[in-house]
């Protein structure tokens, strides 16, 4: 955990307090004991227990009179699953791309209003890109984050277009006409690259990676430095992503059958 130099916000802490009453010997829980446990008075867990009630991380049980865990950390619970497993499966695939291309090599996935990274591996030698594992950009960024709008549901991805979107470099393309194009580019291709778009200098190649439900869960690829990915190199770099995105896709259980 990082060490900062600041205040924790006391009404987040009191909630975490609560959340981690509950446990496997304690289930199930009355108000009383919820402010026992956590020391709380009981006016305030109560708000804190109808608060988290209301975003679906407890349940009340109207006859019993006794809070639980809600079905929302169920959703949490799949989202941290999917993400540690799609790493450790992807793993060797993206080394072996990095041995392949001495390049940045990267592998992102959706999270909320965000893309994070989940994966890198950088030459150590080599251009040094602001895209640490576990960092976060905005969905519109770069060559990962189209490649993860592309497969996002309709309606989606319209509430991400109709966001201002930023211009990171003066290459960016914010025209959401012309995002859209990309998009069904992207979906035709199975590949996106882009160039000085995201940052000045560098060029971004990402594909999808589907699991053995036919489901979009990340993007892998790399990027680096606009001046070793152009002409010969450039077209090996992209053959070798493709390949790799779709073993990655194969240890995951989808089938080339089954790719878009």
């Amino acid at each position: 955990m990082r060490n900062v130099q600041m205040e924790s916000i006391r009404a987040v802490d009191r909630a975490i307090d609560v959340l981690n009453a509950f446990n496997r010997h304690r289930p199930e829980m009355t108000i009383d004991e919820v402010a026992t446990n956590t020391k709380l008075p009981r006016a305030t867990a109560y708000r804190i227990l109808y608060t988290l009630e209301r975003r679906g991380l407890i349940r009340f049980d109207t006859e019993k009179l006794t809070y639980r865990l809600g079905l929302q950390f169920l959703s949490y619970g799949d989202l941290v699953a999917s993400s540690l497993n799609l790493r450790q499966e992807a793993e060797d695939a993206l080394l072996r791309l990095y041995d392949e291309t001495r390049q940045g090599v990267l592998l992102a996935v959706e999270q909320g209003d965000t893309l994070v990274y989940i994966f890198r591996k950088e030459n150590p030698e080599g251009l040094k890109v602001a895209s640490l594992e576990g960092r976060t950009r905005p969905l519109v960024f770069g060559a990962f984050g189209t490649v993860i709008m592309a497969y996002l549901d309709g309606a989606r991805l319209e509430e991400v277009l109709a966001q201002p979107i930023p211009q990171f470099t003066p290459a960016t393309v914010t025209n959401p006409d012309r995002i859209r194009d990309r998009l069904a580019q992207v979906r035709k291709d199975a590949i996106w690259v882009e160039t000085d778009e995201a940052i000045l200098g560098v060029t971004g190649i990402a594909a999808p990676v589907f699991d053995a439900n036919g489901r979009f869960v990340g993007a892998a690829g790399l990027d680096g430095p606009t001046v070793q990915l152009s002409g010969e190199q450039l077209a090996r770099a992209k053959s070798l992503v493709l390949a790799a995105a779709e073993e990655i896709s194969t240890q995951l259980g989808h089938s080339r059958s089954q790719r878009r």
